[in-house]
């Protein structure tokens, strides 16, 4: 069965850049292995959305980053909503969550 991945792009595939810092977003470094992994996971069928806390102004760059390092995805969704330190995100859906 397929599945529909949902992934953060900063400090989760490159160098964690906060917003407030958005002019070195153009020279985020890739993890290792993060580019084949989720290359992997669209290639064997699964949905690839990037949902990220970046501004919606931040989207062109976002995206001219992702094709220079060859990402593969379907969608990027931008504005996640930002958590400070110690919290962490609740997904409550009527579908099973990971």
């Amino acid at each position: 069965m397929n599945k529909v991945f949902l992934i953060d792009i900063d400090g989760t595939i490159c160098d964690d850049i906060k917003n407030e810092e958005s002019h070195l977003y153009p020279k985020a470094n890739v993890f290792p292995d993060s580019l084949n992994i989720i290359n992997k996971w669209y290639d064997e069928g699964n949905v690839i959305t990037f949902f990220t806390a970046r501004e919606s102004k931040d989207r062109g760059v976002t995206e001219e980053w992702l094709s220079k390092h060859g990402f593969k995805y379907h969608a990027l969704v931008m504005d996640k909503p930002r958590i400070k330190d110690g919290q962490e995100y609740v997904w409550i859906d009527n579908r099973k969550v990971r």
